[in-house]
Order: C-alpha cells, then structure tokens, then sequence
C-alpha cells in the first residue's frame, strides 16, 4: 500500500494544491510556511479514528466558512487504485464541524479495519520522547514472533511466576495490609486470600507482556528508549521498518532533531531505502540530499505548492543538486535565486548588495556560485519552469555569453530579457574600472594577502608609469591571485563605486530595485 497522490482544499494554513506522491515525499519549506499542517491532514484522512477527528477539527481549521475543509488522496496497492475522502463543513452555527470520511467506488464510511489495512503511522516532531509509541513499537514486533514449541516453556515460566508471586511472604505482608484497607472501607471483611498478585503475561495471555528491549552501549545496558533523543529517532525509524507487514505508510515531521549531521545523514538513508513509504518535513540538507530531487515538494510561505515535473534532471544534474543541497537549503525557499559564476563573483555580488543598502537576506534572496559558466544551464534546470519554479537571474562573464544567448534562442545583446547579465570583459575588468587605477593598485600593494614579490610586476609597472588597468585586472584574475585579489579590492569598494560595477548594478536593480 502506498499513497500515489493528494490534495487539500478550504484548509486555514495551507493554499489549495494536489500533487503526486511519487517513491517517497519531502515536503521543505520555512517555519510557518505549512509543511507540518500538510503531514498533519495526511493523519486525519490515513490515521485518526472518528473520534480523534472530531476532538482535533475545528472551526479554525476551515478557511472560507461556506465551503468545505476536503483532504482526498489516491492509494495504489498491488495495481489496485482507491481513493480516500475526509470533509469536514461548518453548520450554520459557525461553530459546530460536521466530519465525513469515506472511500473506494462505493464511497463506504472508513473504518478502523480500512485503517489498519492502509498501515498509516505519523510521528510527530516530539515522537523522540513519546513513550506510547516506543513501547508500541517493540509490542508489535513481539507480536510477530511465532513461537511454536517454546509457547509452552513460556507459559510454564509464566505459572511458576504466578505460583511465586502468591507464596512470597513479603507479598502475603502487603496482601494482608490491602484486605485491612478494603476492610475498613467496605460493609464487609475481606479475606488477603481472595486478593492476588497477577503477572501480565498470564492475565493477557501473552508471554511478552510489559517485555522491555535493552541496548548494551559502552559497557552499560540501558533502555532502548532512554538513549538520547537523537538515537531515539533513528532507533524508531528502524524498527518500524521492520514492521513492513503492518506499516506501509510513515510520516514524519523533523526527523533530524536532536541528531548530529553524520546521525542525520545516516537516518536519512534508512528513511529512504527502507521499506515503508515515508512522507517528511524537514529542514535538514543531510536528509533532503539522500532522496531524489522529483521527491521534493517545495512549500512557499507565501501560498503555493512547487512540485518538480518527474525526471526533471538528467544524472549529472542530480549530482550537482546533491552535492549544492547538502550545503545548503534555502534557495529551494527563496523569492528569487541570483547565480554567478564563482566564489569570488558571489563575495563581491553581496558586498555590493549590502553597501548600496540592497541586502539580499532581507529580500528573499539567495546568492548561490554555479562552479563554472558550464554548470549555468543545470541551474535553469533546477529553478526553471519544470523544476522548482523559483526566480533566477544569471550573471556570467563575456565569454560565456555566445553559448548562453544560443540556449535561450536569442542575440547576445539581447540576454538581458533572460534575465542573464554580463560582465564585460569580466567582472575583474569591471571592479578595476570602477576603482580606478590608482585605488586598486594601492588596495592591491598594501593588502597582507599578497607579499611584495608577487606584486613586483605592478610596482615595476607603476614606477615606469604604464600600469593600466588591463595590467591590473590581469593580475587579479590569474588563478592564484583571484580569491585574495577580490577579497584586497572589497574594503575599498563605496556604494558610489559599487554603483559603478555595471553589470552587477544592472542585476541589483534588476532583481531588487534602485539603491
């Protein structure tokens, strides 16, 4: 069993959506944004009984009053397709919610035998400490167990604890102080004889009643469950894997708390390859980088579900995007994406950003080095119009700009309308212009970056008074002097001459606006 689809309509938290539910879904987005309410309505349709859903729906969970508050999914079993549909409608109180939860053709009341057979668990954000689903958990593994020939070993222990617990004098003494108790509040004697001392596992006739599973760590055997919160987590996942007979469906909201990224990396594989279908919400990198970028669904706090086409990126695209993800997680959130070229490109982008008052955190938006001119078109991929849909404007140095103009079926001159800038020649060109020669020498000479031998050339240069800025930008775009070069020029870069960096202004203003 596993969901193949979802929608969600008339709900207070969460804009009007459907999309598919493919191996797996992630759902990423800010605080607030509804990733934990969309996991939370997948509970009410998959998983609460008709009591839990009139003790959890309100009033304020309906955003239009007239309308219905509607949850539908599609689940597909062996080839076989059924939908589920929840509603929940406002009488005309205004406060009194009317709950519906039917399925299949026939549009039959789900009971809790369709529950069960569905194999719906959800783990909420505090499931780390929630002891009723620990022990819930190592009950139904025990469940599992068939034991055949040793049932009647078991049930001998169990008679010879029984028998135990009658004739031990210590609990004769209690037994005797218990009848004295009722004795005193009953219109009756009571006899200790007629009070007994029980084992679980005889009144239940289950020899694992009350069992508890232990963890031998370092030398100490301790409760599986009293581990820290983080090993709870990945402890949790993986036995309700093991449980693929009953469990089929699991959603969980932050996996990642309490843990370590290593931890987080290495729960994230057993949330995906296990064999449960898992639904998350999450904010970890780790975690989102193990699964496939078509299992990511980006929720927008400003209203709005991105769902990436299926097999939007080739293989060398997804390990591009795995390997930016595991860095960082915001551009998938972000209102408009801005990327250059290297890391040299990205320092001065933001720093003109900030001393022309443009910073770019307080806008939504993210700054992000492609690795290249090369790697450009993977990121149109990714943010474009069958990806996740974000904003991108590109800033590329001139030599780049043929290859980039032939893509997007337009003339060099015209990448603008793409929303591609270019540095001409580059944007080393560019900052030394806007510095002016003398500035950017004196930033360069007396920068501790570089010692004196390496800046000979231009000193010799400027003694015999043909240091141009050519010379200059040659000199901060060699491979070796790049980075320290850009990283010497920045505190020497104003607003007025952050201004004068042409293309980057073009961009700012582009993305942001005036300064």
């Amino acid at each position: 069993m596993r969901l193949t689809s979802l929608s969600i309509a008339n709900h207070s938290r969460v804009t009007d959506f459907r999309i598919d539910v493919r191996r797996h879904l992630v759902l990423v987005g800010t605080n607030e944004s509804g990733k934990s309410s969309i996991l939370r309505c997948l509970d009410l349709v998959l998983g609460k009984s008709t009591a839990d859903l009139y003790a959890t729906v309100t009033a304020a969970d309906i955003r239009e009053p007239q309308l219905p508050f509607t949850i539908a999914v599609e689940l597909e079993n062996d080839g076989m397709h059924t939908c589920m549909r929840f509603e929940a409608a406002l009488d005309a109180d205004g406060e009194t919610v009317h709950i519906s939860r039917t399925m299949g053709d026939d549009g039959h009341v789900v009971t809790a035998a369709d529950l069960a057979r569905i194999g719906w668990v959800y783990l909420s954000d505090s499931f780390p400490s929630n002891r009723e689903t620990q022990h819930e958990i190592v009950d139904e593994l025990l469940e599992t167990v068939q034991l055949e020939q040793e049932e009647a070993v078991f049930e001998a222990v169990a008679d010879q604890y029984a028998r135990l617990l009658h004739s031990s004098p210590a609990l004769l003494a209690l037994r005797k102080r218990i009848a004295d108790a009722l004795t005193s509040a009953l219109p009756m004697r009571c006899n200790p004889n007629n009070l007994m001392f029980v084992p679980g596992s005889k009144l239940n006739r289950n020899p694992f009643s009350d069992v508890h599973l232990q963890l031998r760590m370092h030398g100490k055997q301790r409760g599986l469950w009293e581990q820290s919160g983080g090993l709870r987590s990945i402890y949790t996942v993986a036995l309700y894997d093991l449980l693929d007979e009953h469990v089929h469906i699991v959603g969980v909201d932050e996996p990642e708390t309490h843990l370590h990224p290593t931890s987080q990396r290495n729960l994230a594989r057993l949330l995906k390859e296990g064999a449960s279908q898992k639904i998350l919400a999450t904010h970890s990198p780790d975690i989102i980088g193990e699964f496939e970028p078509d299992q990511i669904v980006v929720v927008r706090a400003n209203g709005g579900v991105v769902q990436p086409r299926r097999d939007f990126l080739s293989e060398d695209d997804k390990l591009l995007l795995h390997m930016w993800v595991r860095d960082r997680l915001e551009p998938l959130t972000a209102e408009h994406v801005i990327v250059v070229e290297g890391v040299t490109d990205r320092a001065l982008v933001e720093h003109c950003a900030n001393v022309t008052g443009r910073n770019l955190d307080a806008h939504g938006v993210v700054l992000l080095e492609a690795g290249g001119c090369r790697e450009m078109p993977a990121w149109q991929r990714v943010f474009g119009e069958h990806g996740f849909r974000v904003p991108l404007t590109q800033l590329v140095d001139e030599d780049a700009q043929g290859d980039l103009a032939h893509q997007y079926h337009v003339r060099a001159g015209e990448l603008e309308s793409k929303l591609v800038f270019v540095s001409h020649v580059d944007l080393e060109a560019e900052y030394i212009r806007a510095l002016g020669v003398d500035l950017a020498y004196e930033a360069l000479s007396q920068s501790n970056l570089f010692r004196p031998a390496e800046t000979k050339s231009l000193r010799t240069a400027r003694q015999q008074g043909t240091l141009n800025e050519s010379m200059l930008a040659d000199f901060c775009r060699m491979r070796a002097n790049k980075t320290r070069a850009v990283l010497a020029v920045l505190p020497r870069i104003s607003a007025k001459r952050a201004r004068r960096i042409d293309s980057v202004q073009r961009l700012l203003t582009s993305v942001i606006g005036l300064a």
